[in-house]
């Protein structure tokens, strides 16, 4: 009976041992990715705004400030790694919450079109690429 009892304790101290290795690295990696996501939604953001700021229409806009992202980052290794629906859901997201209103762009609805107007610029981009 002794020895079951080790054995189980043993066998529950390694398990607990993993449980929290793996979520840190885990936790870690996507972290990386997420900061990495953060700059380069806040990079677009602010061309965004910008373009908008003098006079440029939202379609304009996006396409500028899309192309100049692209250049920038191009040549990033992070970039070919990074989820293409999370950043361009967080590029919705901080355009809607930064330069929104004088576009009239609020709410759920405005996110997805945008966030869909941004995945749709990066596949025409990946076809002219090719």
């Amino acid at each position: 009976m002794k020895i079951y009892l080790r054995l189980l304790s043993y066998f529950f101290i390694i398990c607990l041992g993993f449980t929290f290795v793996y979520p840190r690295v885990l936790y870690a990696l996507e972290n990386d990715n997420s900061v990495f996501i953060r700059k380069v939604a806040k990079a677009y953001t602010k061309k965004f705004c910008n373009a908008v700021g003098f006079g440029l229409s939202k379609e304009s806009a996006m396409n500028f400030s899309f192309e100049e992202n692209k250049k920038v980052y191009e040549n990033r290794k992070e970039m070919e790694k990074v989820n293409k629906e999370l950043l361009a859901e967080e590029i919705a997201y901080s355009v809607i919450e930064k330069c929104g209103y004088p576009l009239n762009l609020s709410g759920e609805e405005d996110i997805l079109e945008f966030k869909n107007y941004y995945l749709s610029k990066d596949k025409q981009s990946a076809i002219k690429q090719k």
